[in-house]
């Protein structure tokens, strides 16, 4: 028969067991910061670059064919502009539009649940996959992954169709 005799000092195990805990917990936390951020910035390609050229006819097609693009990545740029009725973490990702003269804003209902602070007007380049949301009826929403502040372009209008 084997018999051990340890003296043990609890305040000793109590420390290590506290320090093993920390050092879990912080390693549990990063790696899972850093795979959702590789995950939604590895993103090369989306099945929407929105550029001056085909904003309105991707409003119009993905508007549409709600049901086809539910999913979809996009990636588009724009001003932010809200309207006193949206729910928090709701704006629009918009442009000026102009028509026979006219100016308005069109762009994509976004959500964006996270610690950026975004301003009216301010520039900004977002990435996300496109949702069924409601606003007014059933309409496109941009789930927002990543946003990114960035300078006003040259020219901030896009000329529309012409009635």
């Amino acid at each position: 028969m084997f018999v051990l005799n340890i003296k043990m000092d609890y305040k000793k195990i109590i420390l290590a067991c506290i320090i093993c805990a920390a050092i879990i917990a912080s390693i549990i936390e990063f790696a899972v910061k850093d795979n959702f951020i590789l995950t939604s910035s590895s993103i090369d390609t989306y099945d929407y670059e929105i550029n001056d050229d085909n904003f309105i006819s991707n409003i119009e097609k993905i508007h549409n064919n709600l049901d086809e693009n539910i999913g979809k990545t996009i990636k588009v740029m724009g001003f932010v502009y809200t309207m006193p009725d949206f729910k928090e973490g709701f704006f629009v990702c918009g442009r000026h539009i102009e028509v026979d003269s006219q100016t308005q804003v069109a762009g994509y209902l976004c959500n964006y649940v996270g610690d950026m602070t975004l301003v009216e007007n301010e520039w900004i380049e977002i990435t996300g996959s496109i949702i069924k949301g409601d606003y007014n009826g059933e309409i496109p929403v941009i789930k927002v992954n990543t946003i990114t502040k960035i300078p006003a372009p040259a020219n901030t209008f896009i000329k529309g169709k012409e009635s």
